[in-house]
């Protein structure tokens, strides 16, 4: 259970990752737009676990949107159009619709938005999200190749937490919305996981295990929230 005010395990252990080794497939195409759920007409508070859950979560969608559009932005300047770029600028879309839908939650229930400043790129309360951004940047920037496990990464890191949020939640609004959120992350990792494929032969999972990274790779894309 995430508990206010502590560290995201997964995020912290993830930062530690990167600093110590930094080193069927699917097309690169839009993915499929998440349907999102409506706010009841009656709304229960949420517990503050879960009200910690969806202000993380908002800022969790955020970071993949930006680190997405700022690698791609990087690698557009050195080499053009090439499929990392095409990828994650696709995909970045979907973050920002993943960001529409956890704003929506927390307008549903009458909370603050941690991003209501402007969404300024690259900034978050969150200090854990905040040094990881950069260090992501940094790792996507040594290579095209590097940036694609950058974004195969982010997706199995979202998986994870969002199994997190519907273990946490207790309402079936937040339950659907965060179960469309994990579909779409299952897209996006097929599509950096299917470059991956193409240039490398294969993909070694980063976060999950291996089988569970598999089963998602090897099946069809998903219509979430259809």
């Amino acid at each position: 259970m995430h508990v206010p005010n502590a560290p995201r395990l997964s995020i912290a252990a993830l930062g530690l990752a990167l600093l110590a080794g930094c080193g069927g497939a699917s097309e690169p195409d839009t993915p499929p737009r998440v349907n999102v759920a409506s706010c009841p007409a009656t709304v229960i508070p949420l517990t503050q676990p879960e009200i910690d859950e969806a202000s993380f979560m908002r800022e969790e969608e955020t970071l993949a949107r930006d680190v997405y559009l700022d690698l791609a932005e990087h690698w557009t300047a050195q080499a053009g159009q090439v499929p990392v770029v095409t990828i994650m600028s696709n995909i970045s879309q979907a973050e920002q619709e993943h960001m529409d839908s956890m704003k929506a939650v927390l307008d549903c229930y009458g909370l603050p938005d941690p991003m209501a400043a402007g969404e300024t790129r690259g900034v978050f309360i969150n200090t854990e999200l905040a040094q990881l951004y950069t260090d992501l940047i940094a790792r996507g920037q040594t290579s095209q190749g590097e940036a694609l496990h950058v974004g195969a990464l982010i997706e199995e890191v979202d998986i994870e937490d969002l199994v997190t949020s519907i273990a946490i939640s207790q309402q079936d609004y937040t339950d659907q919305v965060y179960e469309n959120l994990m579909c779409g992350s299952r897209n996006h990792l097929r599509a950096f996981a299917g470059e991956i494929i193409k240039t490398e032969g294969r993909y070694t999972a980063q976060w999950l295990d291996q089988a569970e990274v598999d089963a998602i790779v090897n099946s069809p894309s998903e219509r979430c929230g259809r």
